[in-house]
């Protein structure tokens, strides 16, 4: 089972910046890192979780109304973390990218919004320069994942809390696997999807204890927030 870093080392740093993602990309721990991307007004991809700017910047913008430049000039302000990392910018998707290669980690892409779904097309041509990196790409909207797989071979996630006969169509005619909520995540799902073919992954889990029991499930990847210290 490999795990996967959740939006960085993001019990130790602020979650989808530069700091969190340096400190996931040199613990051998981890498989890969995971972060979220946002279409920016002017074309741009950038690393963030939230549609809006309040929970990490304090500031009550939409990501996708402003432009790089002007997202640039917001800091990270998350609780305690920022006394020790009080410079965090929103990073662009190219810098995620070139931590992840320089530090042999896959990246994990979580496509949460673009401003139009050809624009997915820009994100595939930003990721054919780094040709050497493992890159899986992963989103809630399964739109998104079938308009890719027709223009890239990269690997692919549905983010999911359910299942049925129709995604299980959609996923296996368009070779996209199944990232699953840990809450919602049985034995027999396991076992259902496995049969039909699929890898899967889990998301997020924070208990060693329920860890172990999905390596034994034979779950392909586990996404965390801070199982960091073993091996």
């Amino acid at each position: 089972m490999k795990y996967i870093a959740h939006r960085g080392l993001s019990s130790q740093a602020p979650e989808n910046t530069i700091a969190s993602f340096s400190l996931a990309a040199k613990n051998q721990h981890f498989y890969g890192i995971e972060c979220d991307v946002y279409s920016t007004k002017d074309g741009e991809f950038v690393v963030f979780h939230d549609d809006n700017l309040k929970r990490m910047t304090k500031a009550t913008r939409n990501i996708m109304d402003l432009t790089y430049p002007e997202l640039s000039e917001y800091s990270i302000k998350t609780g305690s973390k920022i006394r020790t990392y009080r410079n965090e910018k929103i990073p662009l998707l190219t810098s995620f990218l070139d931590i992840c290669l320089d530090n042999n980690k896959a990246a994990i892409i979580e496509i949460k919004k673009v401003h139009d779904i050809t624009q997915l097309t820009d994100l595939v041509a930003i990721l054919d320069n780094y040709p050497s990196l493992t890159v899986i790409l992963i989103s809630f909207n399964l739109n998104y994942l079938k308009y890719l797989r027709a223009i890239t071979e990269r690997d692919l996630q549905y983010l999911t809390q359910s299942i049925s006969t129709e995604i299980m169509y959609d996923c296996r005619a368009n070779r996209i696997d199944i990232s699953f909520d840990k809450d919602k995540l049985t034995p027999a799902i396991v076992k259902k999807l496995k049969k039909e073919g699929f890898k899967i992954a889990v998301y997020t889990v924070d208990s060693i204890s329920q860890a172990l029991q999905y390596e034994k499930m034979g779950i392909d990847f586990l996404t965390t927030n801070s199982l960091w210290k073993r091996g």
